[in-house]
């Protein structure tokens, strides 16, 4: 019996543990169990709250987002911010862009306006030839057939000629022996006429027997000669003054004493020194020197020469065509060489026009200073139809033919033409 006692209380102790166990047991349960049941909802809480700013298929873009050193949302925004620089950046050269296309609007707008303008002016300026050419086809055909009436109108007359030729060959004789008579009365009358002007002309030979001699081609004669010299030979006295039509600045060449001042074979003339006037009393003008060559002086009876100046006649001269005195390339200094006249005493003469503007000469005129020969333009190419180019070339053709123009009137009026270089050293110009 004592044996079946412990063995009941044995029992019981591990009922007693084991109920121990199952109630500890349920009661961790309870408690585990609220404690997932609290995490399950602080778990939906939080995703709840994730997903106000990621969503689940979000997830991966975002995760492109982290850094150990920032949250996603801060790399989110500096994100967002370069982005936004980014935008801002490209709008700004988008503004930059938008102008730019706008100028280059307004200036292809200009330039077609410009390609028009000019387009009209082209098509003006063709229809101007246009008009000329036909105009001047039409003055050819208008000749043509002037000239065809013309030999139409010869050979009708020579036809009439030769029929009335027959007819008129009795009066005709009768008119020879009329005109023999005359042409014996005529023959008589002629011969009187040339004895008379064989005596004429011996009255005339004897005439200018009686007149100084001229000088002979490429001399001339002296102006002046100095009357004395001071100032170590820089300032000297001359034999003309006020009365003789002397100005302040006028130039002379100075020689060695010659009654007749040869030119050299180029037709020089300059001499061994230059003077100016800068002073003037009645008789006599102060002058001094400007210009003298190596181991020369001027002594007291020099003689002086300017080819504009003759204190006996008004020289009347005048110039034309291009001059560059400095040599400089430049051929607009014709203002000066008529200046230069002036100064040396002369006259400036007026060159003529005729009535297709061509310049003419006049016999009043003693000497003509003529620039350099213009060179004959290139003809355009006809290929290349280009209005300015035509232009420019008759304006250069024009001047050519100017130029001859004067140089043959010249000629037949046996005017002296001087060239530039002698023009200057014949009145002793000088660099001041």
């Amino acid at each position: 019996m004592a044996r079946a006692r412990g063995g009941n209380t044995g029992f019981a102790v591990a009922l007693v543990i084991f109920g121990c166990a199952f109630v500890i047991s349920t009661l961790v349960a309870i408690i585990f169990y609220t404690k997932i049941e609290a995490a399950k909802d602080s778990e939906d809480t939080a995703i709840k709250e994730r997903q106000k700013y990621v969503r689940d298929s979000e997830t991966g873009a975002a995760n492109d987002f982290v850094t150990p050193d920032a949250s996603v949302f801060a790399n989110m925004k500096s994100r967002i911010g370069a982005v936004e620089e980014e935008l801002r950046s490209a709008k700004t050269e988008a503004t930059k862009l938008a102008a730019e296309v706008n100028n280059q609007n307004a200036a292809a707008t200009t330039l077609v306006t410009e390609k028009d303008e000019v387009s009209e002016q082209l098509n003006q300026e063709r229809e101007q030839y246009a008009t000329i050419m036909q105009q001047r086809q039409e003055k050819i055909d208008d000749l043509i057939r002037e000239k065809d009436a013309l030999v139409a109108q010869i050979a009708d007359l020579q036809a009439k000629v030769e029929g009335s030729i027959k007819n008129a060959d009795a009066s005709a004789q009768t008119r020879i022996a009329e005109l023999n008579d005359k042409i014996a009365v005529i023959e008589a009358s002629v011969e009187e006429s040339r004895k008379e002007a064989t005596d004429w002309k011996l009255a005339y030979n004897r005439l200018l027997d009686s007149l100084p001699k001229l000088p002979e081609p490429n001399t001339t004669l002296p102006d002046a000669t100095v009357a004395s010299v001071f100032g170590d030979g820089q300032n000297l006295f001359i034999t003309l003054g006020r009365k003789d039509g002397l100005v302040i600045g006028m130039t002379f060449e100075v020689y060695d004493p010659l009654p007749i001042i040869r030119l050299n074979t180029q037709g020089e003339a300059r001499g061994k020194a230059t003077v100016e006037v800068y002073g003037l009393e009645e008789e006599t003008a102060t002058c001094r020197l400007v210009r003298i060559d190596p181991g020369e002086k001027i002594d007291p009876g020099d003689p002086l020469v300017n080819i504009g100046y003759d204190p006996n006649m008004d020289i009347s001269m005048i110039a034309f065509g291009e001059f560059d005195i400095e040599r400089d390339g430049g051929t607009n200094d014709i203002k000066r060489i008529e200046a230069l006249i002036l100064k040396s005493g002369a006259r400036l003469a007026e060159l003529s026009e005729n009535k297709d503007g061509d310049p003419v000469l006049t016999p009043d005129i003693d000497y003509i200073v003529l620039g350099a020969k213009p060179e004959l333009p290139e003809p355009p190419d006809p290929t290349d139809f280009d209005p300015e180019a035509i232009k420019r070339y008759q304006a250069k053709l024009k001047e050519n033919e100017a130029y001859f123009r004067v140089l043959d009137d010249a000629k037949i009026l046996r005017i002296p033409v001087m060239n530039q270089n002698r023009f200057l050293q014949l009145t002793g110009y000088y660099q001041r």
